[in-house]
């Protein structure tokens, strides 16, 4: 019973050995370090607390790549076989919800925790260079694995409530975001709102609530260890409640696997085109673009969705701006303009690199690349129409970001400037990109990657996109002509594009022409 049950889960571990992506992602990790020491050297040049510095951006980004991670690569651990139609042959086999479990959702829980160990020994360099202690760092790897094993089954838990991988990955996304956001958005809505407009209760889990999430939070539990080690313990509450808390997922997960699974298999059974509610457009004269907004985005019901969506977050915050003023004002002003600003562009990223990352995958997935590259279509018409449909999807997120954007420009500008702002959409853009490439070479870990990637590739590109629109007026200038910042712009945005973009662009393509001759 014990070697059945545990069968999956070994040929899974055997398998991740022997290939060599894990690997390459693992040495990928301890270039980190390296990376992260000479950031910390640089921001902490001629102080005694270098070490400190550099852990700390270590244990930053180890946080955002789990939370992404939780998002693509943990969330698709049982919809994968949903997607591809195994899960009942995986139960017709012999197999147990929780030899299921097992081999999909915590065999990925332990390659992961390698990432983390294999950092470790270099993250000893930080009590070398100052600041920090070794009982400080190995509490707060603790506090990373168990965020790590925290994010992976509540992860495992939207893979087997799920039907399909995307919606277990808007689940997962959408729970990630409400988790960070939530405490900062609550504090501030509590702050604004006058005694004796809610009810008592109300009040007091509004108050209550940020403190609740905080105690699995991450962030706070590494500060505390990093600057409040005399007043906390080697383990935290964070790490215990986290393990209660994975175990409880992990334990529905297990339970509730089968009966999810057989309701997943009634539904389908039922659909058909003459159940559909909704009924779905006639076919445009971009086919693929058709394709991808009905059937991968959610078509019009969900573009819809979105819209209200952020209807309704822009409208809470001039309600909440409201009741703290007294005054009705459309234009949001403080600190609520910036608040909005941040709450849009961080759903429009997530957004981007989920569908960058997932639509040329789901033909990979189905095996339908041969198919499509019979279609009188070239590559780059393919490759195009596939991403006019996802760029229809996010337009929502654009127009709320956009529109924030204008009508609150006096808020959001008062802790960054425009060029910042157009730094980030540049770096959107080339990070998907990246997620795209990524989803044609590994099957899930495209969205960790990127992130990865993206924070090195920062560093690199952001310097010389911040300078040529400096250079372009310095020119200009010498020709008795003063361009406009947006003329500056432009020229930066050609330039990226034709060093940075187009490379890649070509990379997709090709790889996408051998993919589909396979």
């Amino acid at each position: 019973m014990i070697s059945g049950t545990t069968a999956l889960f070994v040929w899974t571990l055997r398998a991740d050995n022997r290939s060599v992506w894990p690997h390459v992602v693992r040495g990928a990790f301890a270039f980190m370090m390296l990376f992260t020491l000479s950031l910390a050297w640089t921001d902490a040049f001629g102080t005694t607390r270098i070490g400190l510095r550099f852990f700390e951006t270590i244990c930053s980004l180890n946080i955002l790549i789990i939370s992404v991670a939780g998002i693509s690569y943990f969330s698709t651990a049982v919809t994968e076989e949903k997607d591809a139609g195994t899960l009942a042959l995986l139960q017709l086999a012999g197999m147990s919800p929780l030899a299921i479990t097992l081999g999909k959702s915590t065999s990925r829980l332990v390659s992961s925790l390698m990432l983390l160990a294999v950092q470790v020994p270099f993250s000893f360099l930080a009590v070398t260079l100052g600041g920090v202690l070794w009982q400080q760092l190995l509490a707060a790897w603790c506090a990373l694995a168990a965020w790590l094993i925290l994010v992976a089954n509540a992860a495992l838990l939207c893979s087997a409530r799920c039907s399909t991988s995307g919606r277990a990955a808007a689940v997962a996304g959408s729970s990630a975001i409400l988790f960070f956001l939530l405490p900062a958005v609550t504090r501030t809505t509590t702050a604004a709102i006058p005694p004796g407009i809610l009810p008592q209760p109300v009040m007091t889990v509004l108050t209550n609530l940020p403190g609740a999430l905080e105690i699995v939070s991450p962030l706070k539990r590494i500060d505390q260890i990093l600057n409040n080690w005399q007043n906390t313990g080697f383990f935290g509450s964070q790490f215990t409640v986290s393990i209660l808390m994975a175990a409880a997922c992990f334990a529905v997960s297990t339970c509730r696997l089968t009966a999810w699974a057989r309701h997943v298999s009634d539904s389908e059974s039922l659909s058909g085109p003459a159940k559909r509610r909704l009924p779905v457009e006639r076919c445009w004269k971009l086919p693929l673009t058709w394709r991808d907004f009905h059937f991968y985005t959610g078509g019009w019901p969900f573009f819809t969705m979105k819209f209200l969506a952020g209807f309704a977050v822009y409208a809470s915050f001039v309600a909440i701006q409201q009741v703290s003023t007294d005054r009705w004002n459309i234009v949001l002003e403080q600190d609520f303009g910036w608040t909005a600003m941040l709450v849009f562009a961080s759903v429009l990223t997530v957004e981007v690199l989920l569908y960058s990352s997932g639509s040329l995958f789901s033909e990979l997935r189905q095996s339908t690349q041969s198919t499509i590259a019979m279609t009188p279509c070239s590559t780059v018409s393919i490759l195009l129409q596939k991403a006019a449909g996802c760029l229809i999807a996010v337009l929502p997120a654009v127009f709320w970001s956009m529109f924030t954007l204008a009508v609150s420009r006096t808020s959001v500008l008062t802790l960054v400037d425009m060029d910042t702002i157009v730094v980030w959409g540049l770096m959107l853009i080339f990070s998907s990109h990246v997620a795209a490439l990524f989803s044609l070479y590994t099957r899930w870990a495209a969205l960790p990657l990127t992130v990865l990637v993206s924070f090195f590739a920062f560093f690199v590109i952001a310097g010389p996109v911040l300078t040529i629109p400096d250079v372009v007026d310095r020119i200009a200038i010498t020709h008795n002509y003063r361009p406009s910042r947006a003329f500056a712009w432009t020229i930066t945005a050609f330039w990226t594009w034709l060093f940075t973009l187009l490379p890649l662009q070509l990379w997709i393509r090709d790889q996408w022409i051998k993919l589909s001759r396979q």
